[in-house]
């Protein structure tokens, strides 16, 4: 097995099966009524899934120094891909008319396209306007007002879905989730049992312009119209 395969091994083990587990702000809550319970997070959920798989990648190095960038995602996905070789793919649904209103979103699409940087990260990919915002939405032109409707890109995002393990942080690393031919994967930090952990279609995801890099092996999925050149 490859290292991607045993990342999406671990992924999808810890998704089906973490009666063990509980959200690290929910035990910090009642601490006792939790106390037998092994605290997750989003990043966490990351960091033991590429812990596992560089692991089993006979890199214990790697697997030992994941740990200490759990603070902050965007220096995760950095090393990762400095270090590793991974590729970066930015992601925004629509990044004329966000449907969180949030300029944020056309302004990292601007930086990503223009200079190939995510909050630092190096950014090889873009796979954009897979989810336009509806004329009847109500944050339709809210951002850019006489921008037209966008025109949806299914080339690239079929590409995308075709990927089979990332890593994803948004909005500059307040979250940080794992990605799946397609879906996003997270870990919500208040709760326990089968609400602990979710799987989104990215399609729908609301965080809207995030970055996911992926294992350099996993490039190969994606369209050449999603390349980035600055």
């Amino acid at each position: 097995m490859k290292f991607t395969e045993y990342a999406m091994e671990k992924l999808l083990d810890l998704y089906n099966n973490h009666d063990h587990e509980v959200g690290i702000e929910l035990k910090r809550s009642n601490p006792e009524k939790y106390k037998d319970y092994t605290t997750t997070d989003c990043i966490t959920y990351a960091l033991n899934v590429l812990s596992y798989a560089f692991e089993k990648s006979n890199n214990q190095v790697a697997a030992k120094h994941v740990w200490s960038l759990g603070e902050k995602g965007t220096e995760l996905a950095k090393y990762l891909v400095r270090q590793h070789g991974w590729k970066s793919v930015y992601v925004n649904p629509d990044k004329n008319h966000p449907l969180d209103e949030s300029d944020e979103h056309p302004y990292t699409s601007h930086i990503a396209i223009t200079e190939c940087q995510y909050y630092n990260i190096p950014v090889h990919f873009a796979v954009q306007n897979y989810s336009p915002t509806h004329p009847l939405f109500p944050a339709f032109q809210k951002v850019n007002k006489h921008a037209p409707k966008t025109k949806v890109n299914n080339i690239d995002i079929k590409s995308l879905e075709r990927v089979k393990f990332g890593v994803g942080i948004s909005r500059g690393g307040k979250h940080v989730w794992l990605f799946c031919k397609g879906k996003v994967y997270e870990v919500h930090w208040d709760t326990i049992g089968k609400d602990l952990y979710e799987a989104t279609n990215l399609k729908d995801y609301h965080w809207l312009s995030s970055i996911i890099v992926i294992p350099h092996d996993q490039a190969i999925y994606l369209s050449a119209t999603s390349k980035v050149k600055c």
